[in-house]
C-alpha cells in the first residue's frame, strides 16, 4: 500500500503539546476559561476585530449569527450554493429561508452579480463563503448589502488569515465566522469563532452562547432562550498555539499550492485556480476544474486516486438540490463544479514528492 496522502490535517509541534499540557494542568478553578479568554484576544489582534466569541465549532457560530441578526420565518437570505451544508442549515435553523445563487469560475464563491439579480422584498440578508480560503468579492457585496440594508454574514470556516484588499475576511460584514475543525488551516480538534465590530451584537451573541444567562457566575437563572455553544478550555489552548503559528502554516500552504500549480498550470486537462489580485487565500484546499474536452468522470478520477491510496473530493454538491431546500435558480457555474470540480489534497505533513505523484496520476488516469 503506499504512503496515505490525506486530503487535510494539521502540523502539530511541541508547542501546541504545551499549550494543552498547560491548560490540562492549570486550567481549572478561577482560571477555568484563561485560554479561551486568551484565544479570543489573539483572532481579534490577529484579524482586527473588536470582539470575538470562541464557540464548540463553526456551525453554531453561523447559527449565532444568524439568531443574533433577528432572521425568523418568512425571511429569505441568498445564499452561496456550493458550500458544506452547515451554511444552509445555520438560516433553517431560524426559521428562515436561504436561496442559493451561482458562484464565481474563477473564485467559487458567491457571484455578486447573482446576489443582485436574487433580492426580492424578502431579503435580509447575505450569507457567503469564502470558499476553500479564497475571498470573495468583499467590495462588491458590501456595496448591494449597503445599498438594500441588507446583513452580512463572513462563512469564513478555512479562511483565517485570508485578505481582501488587505484587509482580514470576516471584518468586512456584521458578523465573520471561523473553523478550528481538524481538517482546517488552524485546528483545535472540534473548535469555532465569532468576530465582530459590534458592540451591540457581541453583547447578545455573548449571551446567546451560554443559554442566555446575564450573571452565569451567580446562579442558575436564565433571561432568555439560549444556548450550550462555548469551546473549552483544553480546545482553546490548542487553538491559541495554532494561531501564534498562523504565518507558518499559511506558508506552508501556499508551498504545497505552489507546487500543484508549477506542475498543472499549462496542463491541457485541468484548469488550476490562483488567487485572484488583490486575494491572499489561505489555500486551505487547492480546487481545479476538468476541462471540457475531457471525457474521464470526475468520480472515475477520485476512485482511482483512492486506490492509490491518494484522498481527494469532488466539488460540493448544490444545496439547492438537497431535499429541504427548494430550488429558485439552476446555478450553471456551481453545476459545472459539482460534476467536474476537484478538490485535491493539501495536508500539512505532504512533501513535494506527494505533489508529483497526485500530479502524475492525474495525468495517468485521464491519459487511459
Amino acid at each position: 500500500m503506499c504512503k496515505k496522502i490525506a486530503f487535510a490535517g494539521p502540523s502539530i509541534t511541541q508547542k501546541e503539546v504545551d499549550a494543552v499540557v498547560d491548560a490540562v494542568k492549570n486550567g481549572w478553578y478561577e482560571t477555568y476559561d484563561m485560554h479561551i479568554k486568551r484565544l479570543e484576544k489573539k483572532i481579534c489582534d490577529y484579524t482586527g476585530a473588536k470582539y470575538c466569541i470562541a464557540t464548540f465549532c463553526c456551525t453554531h457560530a453561523l447559527h449565532i449569527a444568524c439568531d443574533v441578526i433577528g432572521l425568523k420565518s418568512g425571511d429569505e437570505v441568498i445564499c452561496t450554493d456550493h458550500s458544506w451544508v452547515a451554511t444552509a442549515y445555520a438560516i433553517v435553523y431560524t426559521g428562515a429561508t436561504p436561496f442559493f445563487v451561482d458562484i464565481e469560475y474563477d473564485t467559487w464563491c458567491i457571484s455578486p452579480k447573482a446576489i443582485r439579480e436574487a433580492i426580492t422584498p424578502k431579503t435580509k440578508a447575505i450569507m457567503l463563503v469564502h470558499n476553500f480560503g479564497h475571498p470573495a468579492q468583499m467590495d462588491e457585496i458590501m456595496q448591494i448589502a449597503k445599498e438594500h440594508n441588507l446583513k452580512v454574514i463572513e462563512d469564513a470556516a478555512p479562511a483565517l488569515g485570508a485578505t481582501f484588499k488587505g484587509q482580514k475576511v470576516g471584518t468586512f460584514g456584521d458578523i465573520g465566522c471561523f473553523s478550528f475543525q481538524g481538517a482546517k488551516l488552524a485546528v483545535s480538534g472540534e473548535g469555532g469563532a465569532i468576530i465582530t465590530n459590534n458592540e451591540e451584537l457581541y453583547n447578545r451573541m455573548r449571551l446567546l452562547c451560554n443559554m442566555g444567562r446575564t450573571n452565569s457566575q451567580a446562579n442558575f437563572w436564565s433571561d432568555f432562550l439560549g444556548y450550550e455553544y462555548c469551546i473549552s478550555n483544553l480546545c482553546a489552548s490548542l487553538a491559541l498555539a495554532q494561531i501564534e503559528r498562523i504565518q507558518e502554516l499559511l506558508d506552508n500552504k501556499h508551498k504545497i499550492f505552489n507546487w500543484y500549480y508549477d506542475r498543472l498550470k499549462d496542463s491541457k486537462d485541468v484548469i488550476i485556480f490562483k488567487q485572484k489580485d488583490d486575494c491572499y487565500s489561505t489555500y486551505c484546499y487547492p480546487f481545479m476544474l476538468l476541462k471540457d474536452h475531457v471525457n474521464v468522470e470526475r468520480d472515475t478520477i477520485l476512485k482511482e486516486w483512492e486506490k492509490l491510496n491518494i484522498h481527494a473530493r469532488g466539488g460540493f454538491p448544490r444545496m439547492s438540490r438537497f431535499p429541504i431546500h427548494e430550488q429558485r435558480y439552476e446555478n450553471p457555474i456551481a453545476k459545472l463544479v459539482e460534476e467536474r470540480g476537484l478538490v485535491v489534497p493539501a495536508a500539512a505533513n505532504l512533501v513535494e514528492e506527494d505533489i508529483d505523484f497526485v500530479c502524475q496520476s492525474l495525468i495517468k488516469i485521464i491519459g487511459a
